[in-house]
């Protein structure tokens, strides 16, 4: 986002030196003000400046974010104000092309249940939903976290399908009615990362052990998932020798997993596969040594959305 290229001008020894120094000398007018107000009412704005200060305040106290934290500071003063605040357009963003279809499409669905009255019919919801659309697009900015964004995503997947619930009309008093509620899970791929190894061996290396431990981190934040994970190689030699390699290689992610507590106990499975040469990232030759194709690969599969699916059955009282 814009506010992160302008803040990068900042020398890195303030940033670091006193991260609370560098917010109050930097971020201090909107945030101070925005962390002494207290949103009244029920409105949707009220409803919604309550959410953008716990959001600001975590981006600040706990992620040290201080530019984003500063922009949502702004987002909840407005709202407290009584203004109309519109949910983050995900083309102001620096995220990846590959994300922008699903962001803009569920931005479209946000705005449309907002503009068919949705603020007023159901403001908690909608403020729920619209703090959590823009909690998901700060998230993929960033996208070096793939649990905070799945639980960002699954939690304005749920806002959304509170938000549709509570806006259906109103049924009569002389109806009577019966609700049955069925939550459907999705299940998909919730993040995946890729290690490599020096060419015929299957030790690990101390950078690819760094980023191994920085993704055990972040699945240590995840429940009910299944980790898979593929071992592979390059095309240098004997294709039963590198299946043979590929296998090892897999065996000694899956160890280090497993000795980082990521074990059978938190999760409910650890699924090896061993490709050899039959997968490469990079095609080559047969005989090339290629650095990208001599790889392990984990998987991690788990709930990526929540929607509650409510179905009504109403029955017309005689008068």
């Amino acid at each position: 986002m814009l506010k992160k290229f302008l803040f990068s001008g900042v020398a890195t020894s303030v940033l670091f030196a006193s991260a609370t120094t560098a917010s109050a000398i930097i971020y201090d007018d909107d945030m101070s003000e925005a962390r002494n107000m207290t949103p009244a009412g029920s409105t949707f704005e009220g409803e919604l400046a309550r959410e953008y200060k716990d959001f600001f305040i975590y981006e600040a106290d706990k992620m040290y974010d201080w530019p984003d934290a500063d922009h949502f500071a702004e987002k909840a003063l407005i709202a407290n104000s009584g203004q109309r605040v519109m949910p983050e357009k995900p083309k102001d963003w620096s995220i990846d092309s590959v994300h922008m279809g699903e962001l803009n499409a569920a931005r479209d669905k946000l705005v449309s249940a907002l503009d068919e009255g949705g603020r007023d019919l159901a403001p908690r919801e909608a403020a729920i939903a619209q703090a959590r659309y823009d909690c998901w697009v700060e998230q993929q900015e960033e996208g070096h976290q793939p649990a905070h964004i799945a639980a960002c995503r699954i939690e304005f997947d749920a806002a959304m399908a509170n938000l549709d619930a509570a806006m259906q009309p109103k049924l009569a008093e002389a109806e009577v009615t019966t609700t049955q509620t069925e939550t459907l899970v999705v299940d998909d791929e919730v993040a995946r990362e890729v290690v490599y190894f020096d060419w015929n061996e299957a030790e690990l290396k101390p950078d690819a052990q760094a980023k191994l431990n920085r993704f055990v981190d972040e699945m240590r934040e995840m429940q009910n998932i299944v980790l898979y994970v593929e071992g592979h190689a390059d095309r240098s030699g004997p294709a039963d020798y590198n299946l043979s390699l590929s296998k090892e290689r897999a065996e000694e992610v899956r160890s280090q997993l497993i000795k980082q507590g990521l074990n059978v106990g938190e999760i409910e499975d650890l699924k090896i596969e061993a490709e050899g040469e039959s997968e490469p990232a990079v095609v080559t030759a047969d005989g090339v040594r290629e650095p990208e194709n001599r790889r392990v690969e984990i998987v991690a599969r788990g709930v990526s959305a929540e929607m509650v699916q409510t179905t009504t059955t109403t029955i017309t009282q005689d008068q």
